[in-house]
């Protein structure tokens, strides 16, 4: 009756090996990552916890098991009943203990704790050869209400078979049912079904179903049960009896029904699906794994189909779940590692420059400060002058605040206060003078280098020592000037500044010290500072200032190229351990997660959607089998691309296209990868082929140019071209083989881009020479290139979509081979102008694949260049004769020897 149960269960045993194969492959990708990747650790603990490990296991190590609950014993008897095609349990009874129903070579039963441990009891199923499980084997006894004991029954039928098992909860209270359920619940996946023997539900039995609602969040299927013919005996019935009686049957069952629906769709646990047959529901609706799946009710005499259909949907929720958990994780590593990639190489970039920058700044800024202060000493003296003039007519403004003290014993000591308040009020001048040349460096200078430098220094916890390049800059402008910043009232020169100047002043003979006492009355005050302001001269005290500066200026400068050095040493290394780890992700990491994320996610779309049915080949590339399919995922017109890599070097190729692809958004201009398979069963197992499923073009470029394409649409083609890359480069990825081949039209001939074999983000280029050779920049031989490699390749592409012909140009015709023809385009050989070429069109050809990247234009000029020539098509003729004087341009005829000539050299390019 259900033989197609097992078959479902095989699946999903199936699916789940290959979901514990990857998620095995992942943690060794993990552990590897944490042992030799900076950042790896981190990556684990943040995508992939121990608990979510634990939590993919214990699902994948699910059995899937059909859990029975109902309104009754004899609900559950007549559903399980149903089931198996036998009478196993008897109808009519009560208060059953815990049944589970697995596979066995003859019938069996045994009474287990925690299904572990068997129960020595004697059985009534023990004493002789059973059918029906015996009643008192079934029943509890009074005050027997251990929920760890289960009646264990083995069954040699089809249903069993494949590692699947039925469960039968007992009927007890509702605040025991959760604890007895967790506890037969371990290692198991439940389908839930709820058998209804009655026309509606009971009180107690809604109670129950909302209480197993709270447990369980998964669907459940009704399933309305009959036990029609099970009370009454029709053998001694006539034949009109039988058949009347079979239609008064019918006509109960779907009143029946139709009361249970009603009262499902009230409660709210069934949709008003009424007129949708329950496959037809399935097939329609659109897979979405934040939706839980409906709740379904059947007739137990129409069960064959869709509660294969309901079982088919909760394990395909459920093991895609677990893959889509997977996919996901997978495409955060690598979004991790792509992020991770652009940083470093960033930081490898920029970090050189930062340090020739700050270098840059510093010594303008030293050449500045010495500028400064040679310039500053005739300001000085005029300064200092000024000062000692207007201190020697107001000396009384210098005594102001001063103690006065009489003492002729203190005269010493009153004498050099004086001269500090002397020094205090000149060093009050100058220093004002001081920090207005030193301010406006500060604001033109110190703020961005001031930035650069902890930039730099962040990562450096080491300086052996020395001071830091961040610090020396602030002692060139506060320490090298001695300037004390504390009170914005008043500022005074460094005590270096002063001790000179004291020294100075201890040389000068006093003509007032005698050894006689003096009264230090106001008279004597007043002569002191008089005699103090004329012994100093300007112009000593302003080259001793002007000198000072230039040593703590020079001083400053030697300890910040001290600094610098060690600086650079230390991000030297850092830089060198940065370059390892991103070859590190570009070549092995990247690549190993790509992998696995294109298995991953192959796996959600073949549970999904299926295997795709080809139709017929419809093309060949250097890397894959083009075929024609039936319609996949909703997608008419669909075409799926072949891929069997030969080595890992080509799996993970394929890998990263298919993560690129996969991720580029919806654009017109691009084909949109819809999905992928993977066939394990290609070749007889021996090498898997990987089907990329994307929507069906009717041709690509280069049989489009050979069949004819009018001058209007080929321009038209070249400007969906440049919008293909121009988005492409936005998204922050390069195509690298751009060319006639992977260029497709739709049945109006506009363009989408294809093959993205050779994309690749920008950081993670490794410089491998990759592309057609006739479409690569000279620059891809050297290994250091850029996006504008796709420039260049639409200057070639589009010489052949102005010359409307796909042969080789006459300039590289010529060479016997690539690597000729590469020494030839590094000399500046390029394609000729033909006689019936647009000026305007061959003078964007040449400035698309100028041998210099940075002389090439930017696609954002390109395009509005081509839509200007595309404008003015419409109105005139194609061209007129600009490159030479041939005759104007046809449409060149193909016969059969041009057909093959043109196909030769199409291969020649590879």
């Amino acid at each position: 009756m259900l033989i197609a149960i097992p078959k479902e269960f095989r699946k999903y045993s199936k699916n789940c090996l290959s979901l514990k194969r990857i998620l095995r492959d992942t943690n060794f990708a993990l552990d590897d990552i944490s042992s030799n990747l900076q950042l790896g650790r981190e990556i684990k603990e943040d995508l992939l916890n121990q608990d979510v490990i634990d939590k993919l296991h214990n699902k994948l190590d699910a059995i899937p098991t059909l859990i029975v609950f109902g309104q009754n014993c004899h609900a559950k008897a007549l559903f399980v009943n149903n089931l198996f095609e036998q009478i196993v349990l008897p109808l009519f009874s009560v208060q059953w203990r815990y049944i589970t129903f697995k596979y066995g070579h003859s019938r069996n039963i045994r009474l287990t704790w925690d299904h572990e441990y068997e129960i020595v009891e004697n059985l009534k199923a023990h004493e002789k050869p059973w059918i029906t499980i015996p009643e008192e084997d079934l029943q509890r006894t009074d005050g027997d209400d251990d929920p760890c004991a289960s009646l264990e029954v083995e069954l040699c039928h089809t249903l069993l078979k494949d590692n699947g098992s039925v469960m039968v909860p007992p009927d007890l209270e509702l605040d025991h049912l959760q604890e007895i359920l967790n506890k037969h619940m371990n290692n198991v996946l439940p389908v839930i079904i709820y058998a209804v023997s009655e026309d509606i539900l009971s009180d107690s039995n809604i109670q129950e179903i909302r209480k197993l609602k709270e447990i369980y969040n998964s669907p459940f299927l009704f399933v309305s049960v009959s036990d029609a013919g099970v009370s009454q005996n029709t053998e001694s019935l006539t034949e009109s009896e039988q058949h009347l009686l079979e239609c008064n049957d019918g006509q109960k069952t779907l009143t029946k029904m139709q009361n249970l629906r009603d009262q499902l769709i009230r409660l709210g646990y069934l949709n008003d699906t009424e007129n949708i047959k329950t496959d037809e529901l399935m097939k329609k609706k659109s897979y979405c794994l934040d939706c839980a799946l409906d709740n379904t009710l059947i007739c137990d005499t129409r069960m064959n189909n869709q509660f294969i259909v309901f079982i088919h949907e909760v394990l395909k929720s459920s093991i895609l779940k677990m893959a889509a958990l997977l996919s996901e994780i997978h495409s955060q590593c690598l979004r991790r590692f792509i992020l991770s990639a652009f940083d470093m190489a960033r930081e490898i970039q920029i970090t050189p420059r930062r340090i020739l920058y700050a270098q840059d700044i510093e010594m303008k800024l030293y050449k500045k400060l010495m500028k400064i202060a040679g310039e500053q000493q005739e300001k000085i003296t005029g300064i200092i002058q000024k000062t000692l003039q207007e201190m020697k007519t107001n000396v009384s403004e210098v005594l102001e605040g001063y103690n006065k003290n009489e003492d002729p014993q203190a005269t010493k000591m009153a004498t050099l206060e004086i001269q500090q308040l002397v020094l205090k009020r000149l060093r009050n001048s100058v220093a004002t003078q001081i920090v207005q040349s030193v301010g406006c460096l500060q604001e033109s200078f110190t703020g961005t280098l001031q930035r650069c430098l902890e930039s730099l220094e962040k990562n450096c916890h080491d300086l052996e020592g020395n001071l830091s390049a961040s610090d020396a800059v602030k002692q060139i402008l506060s320490a090298a000037y001695n300037i004390d910043l504390k009170s914005s009232a008043s500022f005074s020169v460094v005590h270096t500044f002063m001790d000179r100047l004291r020294t100075l002043l201890s040389n000068f003979i006093l003509p007032w010290s005698s050894s006689t006492q003096i009264q230090c009355n106001a008279h004597w005050q007043v002569q002191v500072v008089t005699n103090i302001i004329d012994s100093l001269s300007a112009s000593k005290l302003a080259k001793t200032v002007s000198t000072q500066f230039q040593e703590h200026v020079k001083s400053s400068h030697e300890a910040f190229q001290s600094a610098i050095r060690s600086l650079e040493n230390q991000l030297s290394g850092q830089l060198e351990q940065t370059e390892e780890q991103r070859i590190l992700i570009r070549k092995r990491h990247a690549p190993r997660f790509a992998k696995l994320a294109l298995e991953s996610t192959s796996l959600c779309d073949l549970i999904v959607w299926g295997m795709p049915k080809q139709i017929r080949e419809i093309g060949r590339g250097q890397y894959g089998v083009v075929s024609s399919c039936e319609p996949w995922a909703e997608i008419e017109p669909c075409a799926f691309k072949s891929v069997v890599p030969p080595d890992d070097r080509h799996w993970n190729d394929l890998a990263m296209e298919f993560y690129y692809t996969r991720t580029i958004s919806e654009h017109p201009r691009i084909v949109k990868l819809r999905g992928s398979v993977i066939d394990y069963t290609y070749g007889g197992g021996s090498s898997p082929a990987v089907l990329l499923i994307m929507e069906r073009m009717t041709r690509d470029l280069h049989c489009g140019l050979r069949n004819g394409l009018s001058w209007v649409k080929r321009l038209q083609i070249a400007i969906d071209v440049v919008e293909g890359i121009r988005y492409l480069h936005s998204q922050g990825l390069v195509h690298r083989d751009i060319k006639l081949k992977n260029v497709l039209l739709d049945c109006e001939d506009r363009a989408k881009l294809t093959d993205f074999g050779f994309c690749i983000p920008e950081a993670m280029m490794s410089g491998s020479v990759v592309g057609t050779p006739v479409h690569m920049a000279p620059e891809l031989l050297s290994g250091r290139y850029d996006s504008s490699v796709d420039v260049y390749a639409f200057g070639i592409l589009f010489w052949y979509i102005c010359a409307g012909q796909v042969r080789l140009p006459n300039h590289f015709d010529q060479f016997q081979n690539k690597e000729q023809l590469w020494n030839s385009v590094r000399k500046g050989i390029r394609p000729e102008c033909l006689a019936h070429f647009n000026q305007a069109c061959w003078n964007l050809m040449e400035q698309c694949w100028a041998a210099e990247p940075s002389e090439r234009p930017l696609l954002g000029y390109v395009q509005p260049q081509l839509e200007v020539i595309y404008k003015n098509s419409k109105t005139e003729s194609p061209g007129k004769l600009t490159c030479s004087h041939s005759p104007s341009y046809q449409q060149p005829l193909i016969n059969y020897q041009e057909d093959c000539y043109y196909t030769y050299m199409h291969f020649r390019e590879y």
